[in-house]
């Protein structure tokens, strides 16, 4: 589709995709109340029932094949602190396919990505929905063969998805991250395990993969990332407790800890409580100037308090960053307990603090709307190759979210997404707002 001129107003284009949200909220109880026939019908596009037919009888790897369709529309606008602005509408996503397992060993796998330019000035990029310069992306960003020996092991190489506190998906725009390298993973016992050696990752705004040097800020270096991952659930209910290591030679190890207890406290009340720890340091030859020492180590640690009452949730959080380097990111989301709509609060010797409200609606009889609201402050951080002081920073958000229950369109979900960052010492405000809506069926 073709760009909208960029002389017309952009102000007037974040009111697009909103009153196409309101529209279709709107129409959402007439669908649920639509015709028993019509709905039918429209169930038909959920699936191919004529091939499922055929399959019924085959062999597992093709009786089983899942082929499912993810449909995404996303607008993003943020307007900085530095008086610049990234904004686009986009839509797309993804078709995903997957065979059954060849003698309950062998699966191959495969995703086509996809983001289009609805509305994208020239001059406003930057957002992760589409290429920096707002042009699609059309990349099979997954393809694999797997071989596995019941749950205890299963080998994947090449393009995949990795799931751990500081390797992951990112998934937060149009298209995740992937990666390409080797993995083995599976369960034992209470224990989950990941490990293996990825060599590139394709970012959320780009169909090429890049080397983690490269991602890292690194460019012409060849350097890719070894990582090992543990979830342990054991037979305490309500513990759990997860181990992450990542190292990419000759940048940064990265070594992380977290806990969490849910414990019941009767009346519909629980109590959930939460410890992370990440210790990250140089390693090697040091590339990455992160820092003004050469041999930098730095740290988070942070705890989290949450209570629940029926659909209320509120919630606290602290986090300490240690003053040897601002936290690096660059592989995917960061884990910690204060990482917010805009900022991850996680600067060179910062001191952070959140406080935040959840509610779920259903428990008023609206099933499938939430709503989150969290204001998170950050003081005493610097600059961590100056080590001059620089600006204290808050942020407020408000999340809201909306899922159809019912009905042929049942899952659809609406999300819309707004923050405010200030940097209270220099006057500098920003503001960021997102709308998204997410459709999931399976065609197989």
């Amino acid at each position: 589709m073709r760009r909208m001129p960029k002389r017309m107003n952009s102000l007037r284009w974040p009111l697009v995709p909103l009153l196409g949200l309101v529209a279709v909220c709107m129409c959402g109880p007439q669908l649920t109340q639509a015709a028993e026939g019509e709905a039918k019908d429209l169930a038909l596009l959920r699936t191919i029932p004529a091939v499922e037919d055929t399959l019924k009888d085959a062999d597992p790897f093709f009786r089983d094949t899942d082929l499912n369709l993810r449909l995404r529309t996303y607008y993003f606008g943020y307007w900085k602190t530095t008086d610049t602005t990234s904004q686009a509408w986009a839509g797309g996503g993804w078709l995903e396919y997957k065979s059954g397992w060849w003698k309950d060993t062998v699966q191959i796998g495969g995703t086509l990505f996809t983001s289009f330019p609805i509305y994208a000035p020239d001059d406003e990029g930057g957002t992760g929905l589409l290429k920096p310069n707002q042009d699609a992306i059309v990349v099979p960003g997954i393809a694999y063969g797997a071989l596995r020996y019941k749950e205890y092991a299963t080998l994947t190489g090449f393009r995949q998805f990795v799931d751990t506190p500081y390797i992951n998906r990112q998934d937060n725009r149009m298209i995740p991250r992937t990666n390409e390298g080797v993995m083995v993973g599976g369960k034992l016992g209470f224990v989950e395990y990941l490990g293996g050696y990825l060599w590139t990752q394709k970012p959320r705004d780009s169909d090429v993969f890049k080397t983690f040097s490269e991602l890292a800020g690194v460019p012409g270096k060849d350097r890719g990332a070894i990582l090992g991952n543990l979830r342990i659930t054991p037979p305490i209910e309500g513990l759990t407790l997860t181990v992450h290591d990542s190292y990419v030679p000759d940048l940064f190890n990265t070594l992380y800890a977290d806990a969490g207890y849910r414990l019941p406290l009767g009346q519909d009340f629980t109590l959930g409580l939460g410890a992370q720890y990440t210790d990250q340091r140089a390693v090697g030859q040091d590339l990455l100037t992160a820092s003004t020492f050469q041999e930098w180590v730095t740290y988070v640690a942070s705890a989290r308090l949450a209570l629940t009452w029926k659909g209320a949730t509120l919630e606290g959080a602290l986090a300490r960053t240690g003053p040897g380097a601002n936290i690096q990111t660059p592989y995917g989301s960061y884990p910690g307990f204060i990482s917010e709509l805009i900022n991850d609060f996680d600067r060179a010797n910062e001191f952070a603090w959140k406080v935040g409200l959840a509610y779920d609606f259903q428990w008023v009889g609206v099933p499938g709307f939430t709503a989150n609201l969290k204001y998170s402050q950050g003081n005493n951080a610097i600059d961590p190759v100056t080590r001059a002081d620089v600006p204290n920073e808050y942020e407020l958000d408000l999340y809201l979210a909306y899922t159809l229950q019912q009905g042929p369109l049942r899952g659809l979900r609406f999300d819309a997404r707004g923050g405010i960052l200030d940097y209270t010492d220099s006057g500098k405000t920003g503001y960021q707002f997102r709308l998204i809506l997410n459709y999931e069926f399976d065609l197989l």
